[in-house]
């Protein structure tokens, strides 16, 4: 992620095509439970559909609620995991849906054959508690696999040292013992897992290309993907996506409850790598200026007619969300004040009516 934002030092907006399909960041919703029905039929706040396995313990609707978070992010999703190990690796979980991924992903931009999910993440505070967060792109069929996901252990231990909220992705391939759901280590070798730094908001993504099968993770301190192997091949080309999902599962030997919260949820097609990106939204990012750049203490956004500005965030050079701001539709130029900002150059994007469209901005 450093490598690719210090890039923008020498490169402007680079150009690629994406549309937004979900676009999330929960401001509108009642502070509260999100649902009522833990049986996943009947939908509660935004149509997310809520379902606990049988299994599980401190199960109710208060696991799944919107929360002030206050500052930058306004309200947010707040899930909590199990206080308990589950009986069996099939109980216990706890999910949250929509289910119109297959009629929105049916209105992309032909070509458009990436889906992108981004979201930001805060880690929390250091825990004892093994319970782990996961999001899961599920195919459209029948019996559904596991297309891509991403996931943060709350405590996990690699290599007999312990490491708090370690990343790893998600698939499903062929290996031994036989074909199924995979984890996916995301660090720079096998003993060194990627740890994120506790109570710190960071912005995560993971994409599933319906082509060719390959699957992308990005987030601070990793980029990687897989794309099968001889030894290892990948059995979901040409599969399109019909869920994505909010998963909180316990953990082997878990005895304690833990919380995450997630903002910014978003749902990108693309016809390239865009995830966590400057090839956010092409056309809209052609069109989106920002002066004075370099600034001091404030700049000015112009979207150049291309609709309402409904939310800006600015990233540090590590991944970090440092300012998020929400606007209530606001028409033509806006100001943004930085001065609170260390020096440095930051990551910004703008989410508009038409789009999503980033650029660089330094802060002297």
């Amino acid at each position: 992620m450093k490598k690719l934002l210090l890039s923008l030092l020498m490169v402007s907006s680079t150009l690629a095509f994406s549309q937004v399909l979900k676009n999330e960041n929960f401001n509108t919703f009642t502070v509260g439970n999100i649902g009522t029905d833990l049986t996943g039929v009947t939908a509660g706040q935004g149509g997310w559909f809520t379902f606990n396995q049988a299994g599980g313990t401190n199960g109710g609707n208060n696991n799944y609620q919107v929360v002030v978070e206050g500052g930058v992010y306004g309200n947010v999703f707040q899930f909590t995991g199990s206080d308990a190990a589950p009986i069996t690796n099939a109980s216990g979980g706890k999910f949250m849906w929509q289910n119109d991924l297959t009629t929105v992903w049916a209105t992309r931009t032909a070509g458009n054959n990436i889906i992108e999910i981004e979201f930001d993440y805060f880690t929390g505070p250091t825990t004892a508690s093994t319970n782990s967060f996961r999001l899961y792109i599920y195919s459209a069929e029948a019996a559904p696999r596991v297309l891509a996901g991403i996931g943060i252990t709350k405590n996990a231990t690699v290599s007999s040292v312990a490491y708090p909220n370690v990343v790893n992705g998600f698939g499903h391939w062929t290996s031994t013992p036989g074909t199924g759901t995979y984890s996916f280590g995301l660090g720079p070798n096998a003993t060194t897992p990627i740890s994120l730094t506790a109570n710190t908001w960071v912005k995560l993504g993971f994409s599933f290309n319906v082509t060719t099968g390959q699957i992308r993770w990005k987030g601070p301190g990793f980029d990687a993907s897989f794309s099968g192997s001889v030894d290892f091949p990948v059995t979901t080309a040409g599969t399109a996506p019909g869920e994505i999902d909010f998963i909180a599962l316990a953990g082997t030997a878990n005895t304690v409850a833990s919380v995450s919260k997630f903002d910014n949820y978003l749902v990108k097609a693309s016809n390239a790598d865009t995830l966590l990106s400057i090839d956010d939204q092409a056309l809209v990012s052609s069109e989106i200026s920002a002066y004075p750049n370099p600034t001091k203490d404030s700049f000015v956004i112009d979207t150049n007619d291309l609709g309402l500005v409904n939310s800006i965030s600015l990233t540090d050079i590590n991944g970090r969300v440092v300012k998020n701001i929400t606007f209530d539709g606001v028409s033509g130029s806006t100001n943004v004040d930085i001065s609170d900002l260390n020096s440095g150059m930051y990551l910004l994007t703008v989410k508009t009516d038409n789009g999503v469209g980033t650029t660089k901005i330094i802060k002297n």
